[in-house]
C-alpha cells in the first residue's frame, strides 16, 4: 500500500466520524423528524455509503491478490453512484424549503424533475459501464480504467448543479440571506471538488468537499437554531400578544355588536346566541395569552365556530361555512386555525362580490393531520411576497406551527380563491 492510498483512507475515515457525529447531531434534536430535516440526514447516510465504498475502492483497486474485478466493479458502482443520488436528494431539499416560504410554480417543480431525471441518467450510466464495457475498464495489476465516455458523468453533475442554481436565484427572494448561502455552498464547495478531482486525479479532494459542504450547511443550521432558542422566550410573549391583537379588532368588534344589537329586535334568541358567541370568542383569545402548551383540536375548532357563528351574524346569507371533521384525536398550539379562518373571511369572501364558501376539513393520515381552510373568494396572487406588517396573525401561526414540527401552505389564484393546509405530523 503506498502513501497516496493510505492519505486518501486516512482522510475518508477521518470524514466518516465527522459525518456521523453531524448525522447524530441532527437525527436527535427537535427538528430531526422536519421534512428537511430528513432530507439532510439522508445526504449524510449516502455520504457515509460514498466515503465507505471509497475506502473499499483504494483497498481493492490495483491490488494484485484480487482474483475476480466484481469486487471493484461494484465498489466503482457505488462510489460513483452516491454523487447524483446527494443530488436528487438535495434537489428535493431545495422544493421543500421552497415549498415553506412560497408557493412553488409548475417551472420550478418541472425544473426539478428535470434535474433529478439527469441524476437518474447519471447513475445508469455508471451501473451500464461495468455491464457492457467490463474488458475495457480493468488494466494491468487489477487497475481500473476509466472509459472513454466517463466524461458524461461529469457532464450530468453540472447539468444537475447548474438547473439547481437557476431555482436558487429565480427564488432567491423567497430565502434568508443565510439560508441561501448555505444552499449555494452546498452546490459551490462539491463542485469545486470535482474539479480539482478532475485536474488531480487520485486525489481525496473530492469526498472532502462533499463533507466540508455537509459541515457548512450544518454549521448555519446550528446557528439558526441557537439564534431561534436565544429568541424565543421574548418571541413567544411577543406572538402571543400580537395574536391577540390582530385577531380582536376593533372593526370586527363594532360589526359583531353591531350585528347583536339588530337581532336583539328581530330575533332575540339568535341574538342571545350571538352573545354568548361573542363572549366565548373573546375569552379564548384572552387565555391564549396565559397558555404555552398545546390545546385540543376540539378546543380550537369550538373557537373557530364561535368566531364563523359571529362573521355569518354579520354577513348574513353571504356566507356559507362546511365543516368536514374526520379527526379530532391530537393537539395544536392554541389560536392556529381561527387566524386562517378570519384570513378566508377578510380576503377571501370580504371581497368577493356576493359572498362565498368557507371549507374547513380536517383529515387524518398515516404520518400526519392535515387541516384545510379552502374559500371560494377573492384569491391572490402567490408569487407576490405578503406584506408582513398586515398579514402578522399568519406569520404567528406559521412560527408556532414550526415549533412542533408543522407547517402552512398557502395555494391561490385572482379569482381562484385560496386553500391554506397545515400538516402536523404524528408524534
Amino acid at each position: 500500500m503506498n502513501d497516496l492510498i493510505e492519505t486518501n483512507i486516512a482522510f475518508a475515515v477521518f470524514c466518516f466520524i465527522i459525518s456521523a457525529i453531524i448525522l447524530i447531531s441532527v437525527a436527535l434534536s427537535k427538528h430531526g423528524k422536519e421534512k428537511r430535516s430528513r432530507l439532510f440526514v439522508y445526504i449524510i447516510l449516502v455520504n457515509k455509503i460514498l466515503l465507505l465504498t471509497s475506502i473499499a475502492w483504494f483497498l481493492l483497486n490495483g491490488n494484485p491478490n484480487i482474483n475476480t474485478p466484481i469486487p471493484i466493479f461494484i465498489a466503482e458502482c457505488l462510489k460513483a453512484s452516491c454523487g447524483p443520488v446527494m443530488l436528487i436528494l438535495y434537489s428535493r431539499l431545495i422544493l421543500v424549503i421552497l415549498k415553506e416560504k412560497t408557493t412553488v410554480s409548475k417551472h420550478v417543480i418541472y425544473a426539478t424533475r428535470i434535474a433529478i431525471a439527469v441524476c437518474i441518467a447519471d447513475i445508469i450510466s455508471i451501473i451500464l459501464d461495468p455491464l457492457f464495457f467490463s474488458y475495457q475498464l480493468i488494466g494491468e495489476n487489477n487497475q481500473l480504467v476509466r472509459p472513454e465516455l466517463f466524461f458524461l458523468s461529469y457532464i450530468f453533475t453540472f447539468v444537475c448543479m447548474a438547473i439547481n442554481s437557476g431555482i436558487l436565484f429565480a427564488k432567491r427572494k423567497f430565502l434568508e440571506k443565510r439560508e441561501l448561502m448555505s444552499l449555494i455552498a452546498y452546490l459551490l464547495i462539491p463542485a469545486l471538488g470535482v474539479i480539482f478531482h478532475m485536474a488531480i486525479e487520485g486525489t481525496p479532494i473530492n469526498m472532502v468537499s462533499i463533507t466540508l459542504a455537509i459541515v457548512f450547511y450544518f454549521a448555519i443550521i446550528q446557528n439558526d437554531l441557537a439564534k431561534q432558542t436565544h429568541e424565543l422566550g421574548r418571541e413567544v410573549v411577543d406572538s402571543r400578544i400580537s395574536v391577540m391583537m390582530s385577531q380582536i379588532k376593533p372593526h370586527f368588534l363594532y360589526n359583531a355588536l353591531t350585528a347583536i344589537v339588530q337581532l336583539c329586535d328581530e330575533n332575540p334568541e339568535q341574538a342571545k346566541k350571538a352573545a354568548m358567541d361573542f363572549s366565548a370568542y373573546l375569552r379564548s383569545n384572552m387565555e391564549s395569552l396565559n397558555r404555552s402548551s398545546l390545546i385540543s383540536i376540539e378546543k380550537e375548532m369550538d373557537h373557530v365556530m364561535h368566531y364563523l357563528s359571529l362573521e355569518k351574524a354579520i354577513y348574513g346569507k353571504a356566507l356559507d361555512v362546511i365543516y368536514n371533521i374526520e379527526a379530532c384525536d391530537f393537539s395544536i398550539p392554541p389560536l392556529t386555525v381561527q387566524p386562517i379562518v378570519e384570513n378566508a373571511v377578510k380576503h377571501g369572501i370580504g371581497k368577493n362580490e356576493g359572498g362565498g364558501i368557507i371549507t374547513v376539513s380536517i383529515v387524518e393520515t398515516v404520518n400526519m393531520y392535515i387541516i384545510t381552510v379552502t374559500d371560494n373568494g377573492a384569491g391572490y396572487d402567490t408569487s407576490t411576497p405578503l406584506d408582513k406588517t398586515k398579514h402578522v396573525g399568519i406569520d404567528n401561526v406559521r412560527k408556532r406551527l414550526e415549533l412542533c414540527g408543522g407547517t402552512l401552505e398557502h395555494i391561490s389564484g385572482p379569482g381562484e380563491g385560496t386553500t391554506a393546509t397545515i400538516r402536523l405530523p404524528k408524534l
